[in-house]
């Protein structure tokens, strides 16, 4: 069963600062990978397999992200329940996944409108060192503003848009509320949420600069937590799916 937004603790985090427990989610994140780390592991290799495999049809790898990425909470709440799972209830996610093409499409637009102005900068200050060599220096402090704000952008997206796959997934939401909701929600918890943010990023960057092998770790450790903390934030007690926003979910 998937579980479901809890009403309250959706219009909670939307009207006030909610306790976001980093160290918790963390503990917890650690000791179920630790019992559990020839499972989580598996699927980070197969998902990273899916990934390279998706590549072909450039897309690809966008698409099967979030699905992949909702299996880490199917599969944590089986856990804390008691109850067994199999390797295949890594990939429930990809019974809702045309429900994030939207969020998809809408994430391209974004990324377009940042990164084509970037690249346009970049190419006039290099026609213009090119006839003027004073330009080299103005270029060098341009970069030195433009790439922090860059990163800046970059980050403040990652807060805001960060519980919408969650939304879109376990609250039966359309991308555009999804994305008006997370907003809501970042705009009451904006300091917390980018401290989880950098700190689940921070995680995926120590996997890949261990020879990529720490990656079998580092990922199930950021995706179970950022399960913990929806769980927490958003998600019901129970099962109970007449609860949940919008239409009643289908399995």
């Amino acid at each position: 069963m998937i579980r479901t937004i809890d009403q309250f603790k959706l219009e909670k985090a939307k009207s006030e600062k909610v306790d976001i427990k980093i160290g918790d989610y963390l503990n917890q994140s650690f000791s179920i990978y630790g019992k559990h780390w020839q499972e989580f592991s598996l699927f980070a290799f197969v998902s990273g397999l899916i990934y390279v495999l998706s590549i072909i049809t450039i897309v690809g790898p966008y698409l099967v992200m979030y699905p992949l990425q909702m299996g880490y909470g199917n599969v944590v709440d089986k856990i804390q329940k008691g109850e067994n799972f199999e390797f295949n209830d890594f990939f429930v996610g990809f019974k809702k996944w045309t429900n994030f093409i939207t969020f998809f499409l809408i994430m391209i637009a974004i990324g377009l409108s940042i990164m084509i102005p970037y690249f346009i900068i970049l190419g006039g200050f290099g026609m213009l060192m090119e006839e003027n060599n004073i330009a080299a220096p103005i270029f060098g402090l341009s970069m030195f503003i433009i790439f922090p704000l860059f990163m800046i952008i970059t980050f403040v997206l990652a807060v805001v848009f960060y519980l919408t796959p969650y939304l879109i997934y376990h609250g039966n939401m359309g991308a555009i509320d999804s994305i008006k909701t997370s907003i809501a929600i970042a705009k009451k918890n904006f300091w917390y949420l980018l401290l989880f943010v950098l700190l689940v990023s921070i995680f995926s960057q120590i996997g890949v600069y261990a020879c990529f092998i720490g990656i079998l770790a580092s990922m199930p450790i950021g995706c179970i937590m950022g399960y913990l903390m929806i769980k927490d934030m958003l998600l019901n007690d129970g099962n109970n799916e007449i609860d949940s926003i919008g239409q009643s979910q289908e399995l």
